[in-house]
């Protein structure tokens, strides 16, 4: 618990922040419990080693955030930069380490506990010297009201249930949308299985998915290398994703909590009542670890939007091309989702002149180059082509195992259908994967939040930027994707921050009730379908080991 100022009196049992996090955990403990007791435990043990992998990066990370000279911040920012960026670098790292060879327990485990001595060195130095709390002007007027509404927190218990129970399964057992988690088995947790046992990373010519950016494949890899085990880690590759989930709300909260309390407790409940974040938590994919990085870059453009003379707004710009270059090395649709709405929303919103705007995309463009670049160099030398698969035909890269044949069969495999080229079909499938989805995985909670932080007052450059970011995004999804449904997951961070804004507009205690029972009816709509869902496909399987070596009857 952080120390309190002088004049401050806050004890353990007085803090309200600390009630609610025990009530929270106590609830989700119970849920998970009531539906499936042997998943509490199993949960609790993929939990700890997840913690062994995410928890040294994220406490190492706080000293890159002072690199960027961003000035004074609050406790809660240098959490959330040093999350992003040291789990971003450590990724880096295994990859940069892993082509080297040094894949051994020994090496790593030294690493991660100097990792942990160094994160406790400097959060002890940040809880002694951190600088005051910063107000917005809304929250002075409104503590009484935030510290009530505190309790709205408990809206989230129920889908970190869900998370948590989706988790509990092994990979390949749920969600037939997804193949039963195919793509998992094929490349996201096979690959890193593959570089353990050979001892290092190298060129796959049996797989070529193994070229694709994999720095959340990273986080997997040194949890298999760590706990020594492959087919136990399925279940904590999942932990490991929902923690990435986690986060990524955590930063949805801390640009909200700009605005004022109710804002960001807004903002983070908009987005973590959604379905997406309970189903994509089953699942050892990517999108959790890219969310969490557009999230962290989307949160620093807009602190430098806010401030745009301040001395340290360009040291912003360079954080958010950095994790924008990171949510690219989780996966490449981050470059047309995440790096290119934000380049043009830079240019639209930010303030200045129209030198200054490109000196400040320069930088961001620059940066996000930079993160980016190990995974496109590593491609570039293995297959002689910085994106290979992609762009074939440009760079015309045959690796061993790949040639004119293959590349046709992945052109023709890769192809939008004949049926979904037309405008009416591909406004038709946004219809169907957003709005309408049968599993309502967006809800419309959302949309109406959204739709009121847009109404009732005057735009602000912070409207504009998220508004241009979804608007882009829509665009590229619309025209540049294969319309699949998981690939409108990134809409998820612009309309949970608009969302958030929906309390702005007047400040009243009758908007604040609209937004809050709006918000409630939202996440219980949300919870049925998703707990529908889950009910429907979800077999609450047992542990990885057994069901892999035969042991259960029947599998």
């Amino acid at each position: 618990m952080l120390p309190s100022r002088q004049g401050e009196k806050t004890t353990f049992r007085s803090s309200p922040p600390i009630r609610v996090a025990l009530v929270f955990a106590a609830l989700t403990a119970l849920g998970v419990w009531t539906v499936a007791p042997h998943v509490l435990l199993s949960a609790a043990l993929d939990a700890a080693a997840a913690a062994v992998i995410l928890l040294p990066p994220v406490l190492a990370g706080l000293w890159l955030v002072p690199v960027f000279r961003l000035g004074d911040l609050p406790l809660r920012w240098h959490l959330l930069l040093g999350a992003s960026l040291g789990l971003g670098v450590i990724s880096l790292l295994v990859l940069l380490l892993g082509l080297c060879g040094a894949l051994q327990r020994g090496v790593w485990i030294s690493l991660l506990g100097v990792f942990v001595v160094a994160g406790i060195i400097r959060l002890r130095i940040l809880l002694r010297n951190g600088p005051r709390e910063e107000r917005s002007s809304n929250s002075s007027k409104s503590s009484g009201a935030t510290r009530a509404g505190t309790w709205l927190w408990l809206v989230l218990v129920p889908f970190a249930v869900l998370a948590i129970l989706a988790a509990a399964n092994a990979p390949g057992f749920i969600w037939a949308e997804e193949g039963f988690g195919y793509d998992v088995l094929e490349y996201h947790l096979q690959m890193p299985k593959e570089y353990l046992q050979s001892g290092r990373i190298t060129y796959a010519p049996h797989n070529v998915y193994a070229n694709f950016p994999m720095n959340v494949e990273m986080l997997y890899l040194l949890a298999m290398v760590v706990h020594e085990e492959v087919y136990d880690m399925g279940t904590t590759a999942n932990m490991i994703h929902l923690v990435l989930g986690a986060l990524a709300v955590s930063a949805l909260w801390v640009v909200g909590r700009e605005w004022s309390p109710r804002a960001g407790q807004l903002t983070a409940i908009a987005f973590g009542s959604v379905g997406w974040l309970a189903y994509l938590s089953g699942l050892a994919y990517v999108e959790h670890g890219m969310l969490l990085f557009t999230a962290t870059a989307l949160a620093s453009l807009l602190r430098a939007v806010a401030r745009p003379e301040h001395r340290g707004s360009r040291g912003w710009i360079a954080v958010a091309g950095v994790c924008s270059g990171f949510a690219c090395g989780c996966k490449y649709t981050a470059i047309p989702l995440t790096v290119l709405p934000a380049a043009v929303a830079m240019l639209l919103c930010f303030g200045g002149t129209w030198r200054r705007r490109g000196l400040d995309l320069f930088v961001y463009l620059l940066a996000a180059a930079m993160s980016i670049a190990p995974w496109l160099t590593k491609n570039e030398l293995m297959t002689g082509s910085p994106v290979f698969p992609l762009l074939n035909g440009l760079f015309q890269a045959h690796p061993p195992g790949w040639g004119e044949k293959e590349s046709e069969q992945w052109n023709r495999g890769h192809a939008m259908a004949e049926s979904d080229r037309g405008l009416g079909a591909r406004l038709y499938a946004l219809w169907g994967h957003v709005p309408a989805d049968a599993d309502q995985r967006f809800g419309p909670a959302i949309f109406l939040l959204a739709l009121g932080g847009l109404l009732g007052r005057r735009l602000e450059r912070t409207d504009l930027l998220l508004l241009t970011m979804l608007v882009i995004q829509v665009l590229v999804w619309l025209f540049a994707t294969h319309l699949y449904a998981r690939f409108t997951v990134p809409f998820l961070i612009p309309l949970s921050l608009l969302a958030g804004r929906a309390v702005l507009s007047g400040n009243t205690r009758r908007r604040a009730w609209i937004t809050g029972s709006l918000l409630v009816a939202g996440a219980a709509w949300n919870f049925y379908f998703a707990a529908c869902l889950n009910a429907k496909e979800a077999p609450r399987g047992a542990p990885a080991p057994l069901i892999y070596n035969g042991v259960v009857p029947g599998l």
